[in-house]
């Protein structure tokens, strides 16, 4: 059976909720099955690549009991390095998303490859599967 072409997208901040936390373990998962994953980052996504984060330095609501919630969730941004061990060697970041929040590549804790939207639509045309977080 030949792997198929996974995409994760990613679009939002790292430690405002789960999310971020919740598509890593995805990716993870989707990689230990020997698919075919790449993963891309856009929007307010970038920041969940972005070197020197600290997860105590932000607070979530907890949703399911009304109540802030400060260093609940663990700083998993650390493991995005560790992707390539995991055979995903495939890391996408939109520029435009880079050029609107301020950063630069050697922020970056990866080196993802820079698309355009053109590009993107391109690369997500070409997946059996798109996985939004």
């Amino acid at each position: 059976m030949s792997a198929q072409k996974l995409l994760y997208i990613i679009s939002q901040a790292p430690y405002s909720n789960s999310v971020g936390q919740e598509a890593l373990d995805s990716i993870l998962i989707g990689a230990s099955f020997e698919q075919d994953v790449s993963v891309l980052f856009l929007h307010d996504g970038v920041f969940q690549i972005k070197s020197h984060q600290r997860a105590d330095s932000h607070q979530r609501a907890d949703s399911h009991q009304g109540i802030e919630n400060q260093n609940s969730l663990k700083q998993f941004t650390k493991t995005y390095p560790a992707l390539a061990d995991f055979g995903v060697d495939d890391t996408y970041v939109l520029g435009s998303s880079l050029d609107a929040r301020g950063l630069r590549l050697n922020e970056l804790i990866i080196e993802p490859t820079v698309l355009d939207e053109t590009a993107v639509s391109e690369l997500i045309a070409q997946q059996y599967r798109v996985f939004t977080f």
